[in-house]
Parts: structure tokens; sequence; C-alpha cells
């Protein structure tokens, strides 16, 4: 066990946990500070409750805080390194200016909330859910079975492969504002089953890989334009591409505007003759985009 975590005792440790909970100040505890940050290390909290708070300049590395609720927490310039926040739910407020490196987020789910500035590199983070949740200026690590419902992004940096990860923008009856992926890199090209379904792209950057088929805007007139152009085959490659365009455009709430991507793999390993459609498939898109283009239907 780590010096920070066997510091904590039943009293000390309840103290803090009484204050965070309440919003109230931990100045007068007699806590010491690190790297200019009060000291919470290794903190056991777990099933913490907080409501309306507002936290500055705290670092919960090592901490215990799995099946926490936080809610309308606004935390800034805090540190969370190897916290454990598994099964948290964390509804509203923000995160700014703070470091989530090497932690436990797996099946937390997150909505309506703000993270800008936010370091996640090395965390885990398999069945996280985000729901509304804007995301500015935050580096993710490589992500799998993870879910973003109605987020956007603002200059995010993916630095590794995307596994059964799914960006769903499209528009609800309810919500007609646009999920965008705005100013954004994805440093790999190892994506499988990474879905990106009714994101606006803007300024969006991909390797330049042969392992990904990228329709940066008008998914939708693409697809269309692609399904028409593959009418001169009818073998089971044109009939699975043509089914495979209809399952990802024809379904409501997609906006003309709409981007999309997917890596080659998903067509390889889907079907008997897979390199040949995802052959088909890459210079079907690629066609159906240069002819829209020089008919100024799509940017």
């Amino acid at each position: 066990m780590l010096p920070c975590v066997r510091r904590w005792h039943s009293e000390s440790a309840r103290h803090v946990v009484e204050r965070l909970a309440a919003g109230r100040s931990l100045d007068d505890l007699g806590l010491a500070t690190v790297d200019g940050l009060l000291d919470l290390r290794g903190l056991p909290a777990a099933g913490l409750v907080v409501t309306g708070a507002r936290l500055t300049g705290l670092d919960l590395s090592y901490a215990s805080l799995p099946e926490a609720r936080l809610t309308d927490v606004e935390w800034r310039q805090c540190r969370f390194d190897s916290v454990d926040l598994s099964a948290a739910v964390i509804v509203g407020g923000s995160l700014a200016e703070s470091t989530v490196r090497r932690a436990d987020l797996r099946d937390t789910s997150v909505a309506g909330s703000s993270w800008e500035s936010v370091d996640l590199v090395g965390s885990k983070f398999a069945y996280f859910a985000a729901e509304r949740v804007t995301f500015t200026h935050t580096t993710f690590p490589a992500l799998a079975s993870v879910g973003f419902t109605r987020c956007s992004f603002e200059r995010c940096r993916f630095l590794g492969g995307l596994s059964g990860v799914r960006f769903l923008g499209r528009q609800t009856r309810d919500d007609r504002a646009p999920a965008v992926l705005r100013g954004v890199s994805f440093f790999s090209d190892n994506l499988r089953y990474a879905e990106f379904d009714g994101m606006e792209f803007d300024d969006v950057t991909f390797p330049g890989s042969d392992a990904i088929i990228v329709v940066e805007h008008g998914f939708r007139a693409v697809a269309e334009r692609a399904g028409d152009l593959s009418m001169n085959r009818r073998d089971d490659v044109g009939e699975a591409f043509r089914k495979f365009l209809s399952l990802e455009s024809s379904r409501p709430g997609l906006s003309a505007t709409a981007g999309w991507a997917i890596g080659r793999r998903d067509f390889i390993d889907d079907h008997p003759n897979g390199p040949e459609l995802a052959d088909f498939a890459t210079r079907t898109l690629r066609k159906a985009q240069k002819q829209l283009r020089s008919e100024g239907v799509i940017g």
C-alpha cells in the first residue's frame, strides 16, 4: 500500500469527506500541500456524494472514489492521477485544467458536463459513457467500448486506437443542436468498429493511411451517390456494400452535412470477400466524393 494511502485513519478521512460533501473549505484541517495542491492523495471515499460544490487546487491522486455521485460539481486545477472513479455518476458541473492520468474510469457515466484542458492519458475507459458533454482541449488515450452520445469535441486529441467506440451525434426531436468534432486530431489508424454517426466534422484530421475511409462532409449525399455508382456490381460484394450504406445513412436524424469514418478492417473481417469489399468501398466512396465536389454539392 502506498504511504499516501496508509496515512488516512478513519477520523481524518471522515472529516475530509464530510467537508467535500458539504462543499466546505478544507483549509483549517491542517492538510499539507504537494506541488501547490492540497494533499488528498489516497483518500478513501467510496460512494462519495457531492452536490453543487466548487473545488479548486486538490490533489486526489490514488484516491478511492468508486461509485461516487457528483452533481453540479465544478473542479478546477485538480489532480486525479491513478484515482479509482469506476462506476461513478457525474451529472452537470465541469472539470477544467486538471489531469486524470492512469485513472480507472470503467463503467463511469457523465452527462451534461463540460471538460476543458483535461489530460486523460493512460486511463481505463471500458464502458465509459458520456452524454451531452462538451470536451475542449482534452487528450484521450486508446479507447475501447466507449460511448459518446450527443457530445461535442473542440481541439481534442485521440492518441490511440478506437475499438467499439461510438460517436453518436444524430439530432433528436428534443435536441436539434449539432454534435461537432472541431479541430480534433486522431493519431492512430487502428479503428475497429468505431462508429461516427451523425457527427459534424470541422477541421478533423486522421492519419494519412489506407486503413481508414473518411467522408468529411455530406455523408448522406455521398452514400446515395456511392450506392448509384455501385449498381454496376450485382454480385455479393455490390449487394453487401449497398446494404451497408443503407444501414449507415438511412436512419432518422442524420443531417445533410454530417461526416463519417470507418476502418477498412470492418469490411474485411465481416464479409467472406472482405478485402475485395473493402477495396470496392474505398474506390466507390472516393469517386462519389470527387463527383459531388466537382458539382458543388459538398465542400
